[in-house]
């Protein structure tokens, strides 16, 4: 039962009918004993692990036990009790009779006992203390060695025990193996059996002295027998008991291959789960994309028809307002509709009395003429009117036309510097004709030339035959000069690359020297610091010693000086390092807070997005990940050495090659990350700044690139960096950056060829360790290493990667070391078969590592790690593998790679070449002394800033013009009101006139007839002058008409002789005028005094009503000026609207993604017999979870409420009086229980005798409780 009780073993309560898990054995501290503590399946317990405050093991409340051994019962797999079995005492008749039979026995040869009585002495002895060991319960060991003597005493008397030895133990063997017994209880069961005074007891009378000693020699043997019986039948059950356990484990060992079964096909269905999830999440992006760009197409039509609506809204006010004036001049036309009407019935009238005589005939010749000359004269006041306007219009045309003259005389002058020019360049080719036609001429001539150059061609011919001698010898020279000049370049470059790299060591040993120079003086200062302190110590510790001695005259002993210096130092030097980060984080807060108020200060367009603020982070963000992937490739550098050996069991056993191959991949990447990078930094140096503002718009799409890195960032500092991170997450952040160069920086067509190739060869190095390491991997995993064709093409890709290997060192070293070399004189082509380069590397990278990958993992899931793969299962996998990542470019494994190795290695080698040939043409770039697009935005902006205070310069001045018209409008003010008060006066005038009028009449009445006579002579010169109007305004209008027409269709020199005849034909208007003066006021001097005056009272009368109208114009505008301006609704963005609308939004994602992707645990952890443990902690888990997701809900709700609350719109006022800030204020106003606030404790020194101790409940509101408060304070 013992071997049973262990932890993890399921048992059952016999007591209580509970079934648990063993969790611990052992003593506890609430009771004496060896206790057992129970997980029980159900919640029927007592405690949760923990008794009296100490914790003995964890699990949920009420599910913890601890009982006895005696009380439990050891369950196997099915839940089935085991049965422990007991062992059985030997019956002690068989015992009887056993000796019985040796005391026969023993009487048939009493000589061969005599012989062997020196040697039963000794063994009576040792059976004996055997006995007395067995009594006292010893350990196995003790007592099988005590049995290994009885077994040498035995075998002596077997010789001389014939019968009696042979047949006492064929009658013990039929009782021990009747039963079977525990080791335990088989010591237990010795001492009733061996007491040395049983032994001396028999029926058989003993007569001498040597059957006494056969007897005892008999019982000895019998022991033995017995003792060696009972250690065979504990093997026996020892054995059994191994072989249930073996059974047992088999059971669990079918089991867990059936498990693994179910869990591979398990995999396989979570993939093609997984495959079909992540098409389904494809086309669910594609269907969102749509979505977002109908959303959008459909938010462009409802602002489209938005605007179609104001513009209909706004033609529907103008069309209202053109009605109402239309209906305002229809009024205006009825009334003088009326008024005509009504003088063409009196016309009519005058006309039939005419007719029919009844009115004289002075009258009716009065009324109608007049009405006529009243007519003719407004017509003739238009056509002046007009007349003045079409002057007014041809003046400024003149004038117009006067401009464009000037500026046509502009554009001349213009094009004759322009024609000077060119005639000068003309100039400048004929003399360049005249200078060809002179070298032509001088050609013609040459043919002279042609006889003595042919013979001074022979005889260089001759000369030519000799040096090319020379210069076959000359060359044989230079091969061998560049020979060894190439040995020596190539030496150099090692020994440049060793100087280097003992520079760097310097430095190291250098910054530690001063490191340990620093710890040095910081150990010396603080040793100093020590001994001041223990000599102070010590002194006052030695004058408080004789203080004390003068105090008790006692001698007192010295105090041990008891100084733990390391502690001391360690202590210190922490308090140090602690002040410093403070100092350092104040540091870094007043930093933040110089920004935050320098940020205060500046404008808006600063920080809006996309400005100057943006162009700066974006800056110091491309560096910050520069530094970020520096740190990365230090720490992985650090954290995946480089493996040594390469064997099937350092893969198979080890992580070492899969660690060292993660490290390369992952230096790949980020080499590849860096290296754009890099070129955005330059560009950056030498922009415009227009395309840093363009860079500086796309910052918030970088920053996010950025949580990458910091991702991978993270997990180093968390020591969470392993080989199954994966990587695709860096290759998309390298993807995003090299997609966005050539948009955000197109117009920036330079490279820093030095570190772009510095670059690429770092990358391309990474990737052909990694792929040459993960080669070696597959040749270890397969059964022959040279057989097949994977194989082969893995000693191919070994091969191939030491060349390029060689060749890229080749290159790194023909790089120049200065970094202000930027122009290598490479060709644009070059550059793009690098990217081919490495676009073709990381498909070999990834067929190979997934290869590599693949075939570990079959290796590990078949067992046969000794004989290693087939190679048609490693073919099968490379297919599997070359498909993936070729795609449509798949040619199979050995083809595809092959093919990119060839192109890798013909590209490398151009790039040497081009190099080499390009070695004396590097040159800086010229581009590096102009001003860095940051500075020349910053002038910028602070010619902006200097402008704007010009302008505010020129708006007070505007601002003080306007108060001077403000001034000046007050002042007409104050003349209208003059003019008001003289209006008023002449009205009274008027009054006066009125009544001399009336006096008037009868001298107009007497002048009238005279007028008669005057009109009908008048009249004929009336209607000649009228004629002769009408014809100059016809034949003005004729003109006009046609000098449109000319105006149109002459050109620009037409125009300005057309202007000129408009300003001649003009001139003939004063004389029209002139010719139209003496006619005009002759009618006015000769008109009668009462026509004068009823003219003069409708002017004054139509100039106050106009006046009138000014003035309530001018009263409206006032009016409408001192009004309140509408509110205008301006798009304005709210940010704290904005944030609470992405926290929902991410917070409604998180919820949604934790309710559609459950988590699982994974069943290789989960131990047998711990699924429902697992399971119900995973299930917690998961409640945590989803109450943690409510919380922050409900917390996002009330901060919602509370903007809703904060913000009023428009102009009304609401009370949000059934409305409250959070559901935990509901909850408490809602809330009608009393609640337990604290209590009151009164000693018992303060109770009288009478008082009983006690507990005593007060319902107080809060007025009491503040009294009770303010009465227990302490003054």
């Amino acid at each position: 039962m013992a071997d049973l009780v262990k932890i993890g073993q399921r048992v059952e309560v016999t007591a209580k009918s509970l079934q648990g898990v063993i969790a611990f054995v052992g003593k506890t501290s609430f009771a004496t004993g060896k206790w057992i503590g129970l997980i029980l399946d159900e919640p029927k317990g007592k405690n949760d692990g923990s008794v009296q405050g100490t914790e003995y093991f964890k699990c949920e409340a009420n599910y913890g036990m601890f009982v006895r051994e005696s009380q439990i019962q050891a369950l196997d797999a099915e839940g089935k009790p085991i049965v422990v079995p007991k062992t059985a005492d030997l019956p002690a008749s068989k015992i009887a009779r056993s000796r019985a039979t040796t005391g026969v026995g023993a009487k048939t040869q009493p000589t061969n006992i005599r012989r062997k009585t020196s040697k039963g002495l000794p063994s009576l002895s040792a059976s004996s203390s055997r006995m007395s060991l067995a009594s006292s319960r010893q350990s196995l060991a003790d007592s099988r060695q005590s049995l290994s003597g009885s077994r040498q005493s035995l075998a002596g008397s077997r010789s001389h025990l014939a019968s009696p030895a042979s047949e006492k133990p064929l009658e013990i063997a039929e009782p021990a193996t009747s039963k079977r017994a525990s080791f335990v209880e088989f010591v237990e069961t010795l001492k009733p059996q061996f007491t040395p005074g049983a032994v001396l007891v028999t029926p058989t009378p003993i007569t001498s002295i040597d059957e006494k000693l056969s007897q005892l020699q008999l019982q000895q043997e019998l022991e033995n027998n017995q003792k060696q019986m009972q250690e065979l039948n504990e093997k026996i059950e020892t054995l059994k008991i191994k072989r249930q356990e073996d059974k047992q484990k088999l059971k669990d060992y079918d089991k867990l291959k059936i498990q693994l079964e179910q869990l591979i096909e398990f995999k396989a269905k979570i993939l093609e789960a997984q495959n079909c999830l992540q098409r389904e999440l494809q086309r669910a992006k594609l269907d969102v994309k749509e979505a977002v760009e109908a959303k959008e197409a459909h938010a462009e039509e409802v602002a489209d028809l938005y605007e179609t609506v104001e513009m209909a809204t706004l033609d529907k006010e103008m069309a209202e307002e053109k009605a109402e004036l239309l209906q305002a001049e229809l009024e205006a036309c009825k009334e003088k509709l009326d008024e005509v009407t009504l003088d063409l019935q009196i016309l009519k009238t005058e006309m039939d009395e005419k007719a029919l005589g009844t009115t004289p005939d002075d009258q009716a010749i009065t009324t109608y003429e007049v009405k006529q000359l009243q007519q003719q004269n407004a017509r003739l006041r238009e056509t002046l009117i007009k007349l003045r306007d079409i002057s007014a219009h041809d003046k400024h045309e003149h004038q117009r036309l006067l401009k464009d003259i000037e500026q046509k005389k502009s554009e001349i002058t213009e094009l004759g510097k322009t024609k000077e020019k060119l005639s000068a360049r003309v100039e400048s080719m004929e003399q360049q004709i005249s200078d060809l036609q002179e070298q032509v001429d001088a050609a013609l001539g040459a043919d002279e030339m042609i006889v003595i150059l042919s013979e001074h061609k022979l005889n260089l011919e001759e000369k030519v035959a000799c040096l090319q001698e020379e210069v076959a010898e000359l060359e044989a020279l230079q091969d061998m000069n560049d020979q060894l000049v190439e040995g020596n370049a190539e030496l150099e470059a090692d020994l440049r690359e060793e100087l280097d790299i003992a520079r760097a060591e310097i430095r190291e040993a250098v910054r530690k020297r001063d490191a340990a120079f620093e710890t040095i003086a910081d150990q010396e200062a603080t040793i100093g610091k020590f001994r001041g302190l223990v000599q102070q110590l010590q002194e006052q510790s030695l004058n408080l010693q004789r203080e004390l001695e003068k105090e008790t005259s006692k001698p007192v002993k010295s105090l041990p000086e008891i100084a733990d210096f390391k502690k001391m130092f360690t202590e210190t030097k922490a308090h140090t390092k602690a002040i410093d980060l403070d100092l350092r984080r104040l540091d870094e807060q007043q930093l933040q807070q110089h920004i935050k108020y320098l940020s205060s200060y500046m404008p808006d367009s600063f920080m809006n997005r996309g400005g100057d603020h943006d162009a700066v982070l974006t800056l110091l963000l491309i560096c910050r990940l520069i530094h970020k992937s520096d740190i990365l490739l230090g720490q992985i550098k650090e954290k995946f050495p480089v493996a040594d050996k390469v064997d099937r069991a350092a893969v198979l056993k080890g992580h070492a090659l899969e660690q060292y191959s993660f490290r390369c991949r992952m230096s790949c990447y980020i080499f590849a990350l860096q290296s754009v990078l890099h070129q955005y930094n330059y560009c950056v140096r030498i922009c415009k700044p227009e395309t840093l503002l363009k860079l500086g718009s796309a910052y918030p799409e970088m920053s996010a690139q950025e949580k990458v890195i910091d991702s991978f960032v993270d997990l180093v500092k968390r020591d969470q960096l392993d080989e199954n991170i994966l990587l695709e997450p860096l290759e998309k952040c390298y993807n995003y950056f090299k997609t966005m160069f050539p948009i955000l920086l197109a117009n920036e067509n330079k490279v820093d060829q030095n570190h772009l190739l510095s670059d690429n060869v770092k990358v391309l190095l990474s990737a052909v360790d990694a792929f040459s390491t993960d080669a070696r991997i597959i040749r270890c995993l397969s059964e022959s290493a040279n057989v097949g064709d994977i194989c082969l093409l893995a000693q191919h890709v070994i091969t191939t990667s030491e060349q390029l290997q060689r060749q890229l060192k080749l290159v790194k070293r023909r790089l120049p070391v200065d970094l202000n070399i930027t122009n290598l004189c490479l060709e644009k082509d070059l550059f793009d078969n690098l990217t081919k380069c490495f676009q073709h590397a990381g498909k070999i990278l990834k067929t190979v590592n997934d290869v590599a990958r693949n075939a570990t993992l079959s290796l590990a899931t078949s067992g046969e790690t000794e004989k290693g793969l087939s190679q048609e299962k490693i073919k099968e996998i490379a297919m599997v593998a070359s498909d993936k990542v070729y795609e449509q470019e798949d040619l199979g494994p050995v083809q595809s790679i092959k093919q990119s190795l060839s192109l890798l290695l013909t590209q490398i080698a151009n790039i040497t070449k081009a190099l080499q040939d390009n070695e004396l043409q590097f040159s800086t770039n010229t581009d590096e002394n102009t001003r860095p697009p940051i500075q020349v935005r910053a002038e910028t902006v602070k010619k902006e800033l200097e402008q704007t205070k010009t302008l505010t310069s020129k708006l007070e001045n505007k601002e003080s013009d306007i108060k001077e018209l403000k001034r000046i409008l007050k002042e007409k003010q104050e003349q209208l009101s003059e003019m008001i008060i003289r209006k008023e006066l002449a009205e009274k005038k008027l009054g006066n006139v009125n009544k001399d009028y009336e006096m008037s009449i009868e001298k107009l009445q007497r002048k009238l007839e005279e007028a008669h006579n005057n009109y009908k002579r008048k009249e004929k010169e009336f209607e000649e002058t009228l004629d002769h109007l009408q014809t100059d305004i016809d034949s003005l209008e004729n003109e006009k008409g046609e000098m449109k027409e000319k105006m149109k269709m002459l050109t620009k020199k037409a125009q300005i002789e057309a202007s000129l005849t408009r300003s001649m034909s003009g001139s003939t208007m004063p004389s029209l005028n002139t010719s139209l003066g003496p006619n005009l006021p002759a009618v006015v001097r000769d008109s009668p005094l009462l026509l004068q005056e009823i003219e003069n009272l409708r002017l004054l009368f139509h100039n106050e009503r106009n006046k009138r109208i000014e003035l309530e114009a001018a009263k409206l505008k006032r009016q409408l000026d001192s009004m309140a301006p509408l509110p205008s609704f301006k798009n304005v963005r709210d940010e704290i609207i904005e944030e609470l609308f992405k926290e929902g939004v991410a917070l409604k994602q998180e919820i949604l993604m934790t309710l559609a992707k459950p988590s699982f645990p994974s069943f290789a952890n989960i131990k047998p017999g711990a699924e429902e443990i697992v399971w119900k902690r995973h299930f917690a888990d998961e409640r945590n979870k989803i109450a943690d997701l409510q919380k922050r809900a409900r917390h996002f709700q009330n901060r919602a409420i509370q903007e809703t609350i904060r913000r009023k719109h428009g102009g009304r006022i609401d009370a949000d009086f059934h409305i409250f800030p959070t559901k935990e204020m509901v909850k408490a106003v809602k809330e009608s229980n009393t609640v337990n606030f604290g209590f009151v404790k009164i000693p018992k020194l303060l109770l009288s005798n009478q008082d009983k101790p006690g507990t005593i409940n007060l319902n107080v509101d809060i007025n009491n409780l503040q009294k009770i408060l303010d009465s227990l304070k302490i003054v």
